[in-house]
């Protein structure tokens, strides 16, 4: 989406409090450039500093091997509950329903449902959230038990909680169950690090994941000392995002709005920086990561739509980087049409990555073979898709069912997001570049900008945005 379209549709969701929002204005964009810029530099003036996930996620030392699921898309977070106990101004969301736990809309009220669906899907990361997970600890037990005893591959598993009702006892409950990693939302609790202390030594690994409160500096700085001294393992920053239900809270505070495809802070990403580049500075050997909103929405989505669109594509579409469903079908006159697929056959190429239409007008085909098609008398149509898994059929889509065991079914839906965008004369031609690369950042360093407004509409499904996003 450009960043007009993204402007229009952030003014259409905040209406009436819109105008009353300090959005980031061409006179102070400059600035706030070059601030980040400036942090960003710092940080990479030392070598424990890297970039992961095309550029998206800014690290030091080392991530979590549950960060590592999550960016390589076979992670899934359980919502375990909708409450929570604590009231931080920058929740997302209201949390005052127990509900039941839910992973992508998909309710799992029985725990070894929810075990044959990450067998099913392959899924190697769970993390258990909420709400806070302790409100219902027993649920919790009994879902992490029977994920280690029922899933017939290794999963690695974590919990979020803010600490308020962690008692030894129950961290060695969480550990004889097989809990791999415990991260604490420390700024919940004005940043106590009692409960932390508890989880030393009992709970494999020990991670504070916080958002980065911008008038929480001081403390904060003061924190992450303690925290390295104490050898917890890992230090995760979030960007804070704006919603309508906390907005009023965010403006209060004075912060400035970003647009993109959620509202986000700008003051927040820099204080991250700013935490990042104070412990390099400090020579503090804690791993710190800065998990950002251009990362979660895009490599978060990619793994959800990867997982599942191999279940309901068909043989001759293909799966882009960023987990859409990529359709290519040449349309012509008969005989052109069936010339090609006479030299797809004399190729002895495998008939499934190839299908005729019933009018013989039209072929559709994998990628992999279009160094072997003769464009010269046929024009190309692009489409796409998604592949989405729901509760039950909602016969708006092409569906398949997939059933996990005798009392749970879940149903792949194959969702159109482009309904076809054709391409002929040099549009065509330079199209293949693009999709040979499997590299999502070469579309955007390496092509020139006609070719980016030639397809402006297709990139979004075909590739992954590198780096922070930029400030509009």
């Amino acid at each position: 989406m450009s960043s007009t379209n993204q402007e229009m549709a952030n003014r259409k969701a905040y209406a009436a409090v819109y105008d009353s929002m300090q959005w980031l204005t061409p006179q102070t964009t400059a600035t706030a450039i070059e601030a980040r810029e400036t942090l960003v530099g710092s940080i990479f003036r030392f070598p424990e500093s890297k970039w992961a996930f095309s550029n998206t996620k800014l690290f030091t030392h080392a991530l979590s091997p549950g960060c590592w699921l999550c960016g390589q898309g076979k992670w899934s977070c359980l919502f375990i509950n909708g409450i929570c106990n604590a009231g931080c101004f920058y929740c997302p969301s209201s949390q005052n329903d127990p509900g039941v736990p839910m992973t992508n809309t998909i309710a799992f009220e029985n725990p070894m449902d929810y075990a044959d669906y990450v067998n099913r899907f392959n899924i190697q990361g769970v993390s258990f959230s909420g709400g806070e997970p302790f409100l219902t600890f027993e649920r919790v037990l009994s879902f992490l038990e029977t994920l280690k005893a029922c899933v017939d591959h290794p999963v690695y598993t974590w919990i979020y909680t803010n600490g308020i009702l962690v008692t030894r006892d129950k961290l060695v409950a969480l550990r004889e169950r097989g809990l791999d990693e415990i991260r604490f939302d420390i700024s919940a609790d004005r940043y106590r690090l009692d409960a932390l202390e508890k989880a030393l030594g009992v709970i494999p690994h020990v991670t504070v994941e916080i958002p980065a409160i911008p008038e929480d500096l001081p403390v904060s700085k003061k924190v992450i000392v303690a925290l390295d001294q104490l050898g917890v393992d890992y230090l995760n920053l979030h960007q804070i995002r704006c919603t309508p239900y906390n907005r009023e809270r965010l403006a209060e505070r004075g912060y400035t709005f970003l647009h993109g495809p959620s509202v986000t802070v700008l003051d927040t990403e820099l204080a991250a920086l700013e935490l990042i580049r104070y412990a390099l500075d400090r020579s503090i050997t804690l791993p710190i990561n800065y998990c950002c909103f251009s990362y979660q929405h895009q490599f978060q989505s990619t793994g959800a739509r990867r997982r599942s669109a191999e279940f309901i594509k068909a043989d001759y579409e293909d799966i882009t980087p960023t987990g859409f469903i990529r359709r290519l079908t040449i349309s012509g006159a008969a005989k052109a049409i069936a010339g090609i697929g006479n030299t797809l056959a004399a190729q002895k190429v495998d008939p499934s990555s190839y299908n005729l239409s019933a009018k013989k007008d039209c072929l559709f085909f994998s990628a992999g073979l279009w160094p072997l098609i003769d464009f010269s008398q046929v024009r190309l149509k692009v489409s796409y898709s998604q592949a989405v898994v729901r509760n039950s059929v909602s016969y708006y889509h092409p569906f398949k069912e997939m059933v996990l065991n005798n009392g749970k079914t879940v149903v792949v839906e194959k969702q159109s997001c482009l309904a076809g965008v054709w391409l002929d004369g040099d549009r065509l031609h330079r199209f293949w570049p693009l999709i040979r690369s499997q590299d999502g950042t070469r579309l955007y360093s390496d092509i020139e900008e006609p070719a980016l407004q030639w397809y402006s509409d297709i990139l979004p499904f075909e590739t992954i945005r590198p780096g922070l996003a930029p400030y509009q």
